[in-house]
């Protein structure tokens, strides 16, 4: 049977106190199983479950009268903090679901994207790309193949110099030589 004192009067000064010191004990006894608990449930990384946690105690710090609802039952205190994460991560799942966080695109991808396929960018490309063509074109037909059968065929060098009927050292020359044209061409426009 649980005595209630009517004519206790509590400071409202000393409650926060008490409470606070009960949170830091929690902490202190259940924070590094409540973390694990947090993680094995939830896909979060490290700054969510810090959160969550952040969460959980601040809830309870917002409790009426904690020291005595706890003080009978500090068996089932790490159960209770437990459930009070399980409810706060059946809420982040129903807002994320709601939000459709998993089909949004962060900012700093959508930068990257934005940058990767802009007109400009796409631009670039086909000039360098016309610049590449274009150095091919004016280098000698054993470099443009050896170059050719390795950069976009993906071909070894070993298989190249089968095909090409030369040594492999004398392909490497030519990719190396075909190379230089590129970059060449690429510096002088």
């Amino acid at each position: 049977m649980k005595v209630i004192y009517l004519n206790k009067t509590v400071s409202p000064s000393t409650e926060p106190a008490q409470n606070s010191q009960l949170i830091e004990q929690l902490y202190a006894e259940y924070g590094s199983a409540l973390r694990r608990f947090i993680r094995v449930r939830s896909r979060l990384n490290d700054n969510d479950c810090d959160d969550v946690m952040q969460e959980v105690y601040e809830r309870l710090l917002k409790l009426d009268n904690l020291q005595e609802k706890l003080a009978g039952r500090m068996d089932t205190v790490r159960n209770y903090l437990f459930q009070i994460a399980t409810h706060l991560l059946i809420d982040l799942d129903r807002r994320a679901k709601v939000r459709c966080s998993d089909a949004h695109i962060s900012e700093q991808d959508a930068v990257i994207f934005s940058s990767l396929y802009s007109p400009e960018r796409e631009l670039q490309n086909r000039k360098q790309l016309s610049q590449i063509e274009q150095a091919l074109t004016d280098i000698k037909t054993v470099h443009k193949q050896a170059f050719i059968l390795n950069r976009i065929d993906g071909r070894s060098y070993r298989e190249i110099s089968d095909v090409l009927g030369v040594s492999v050292s004398t392909v490497e020359k030519y990719i190396s030589a075909a190379l230089v044209a590129i970059r060449e061409r690429m510096l002088a426009e």
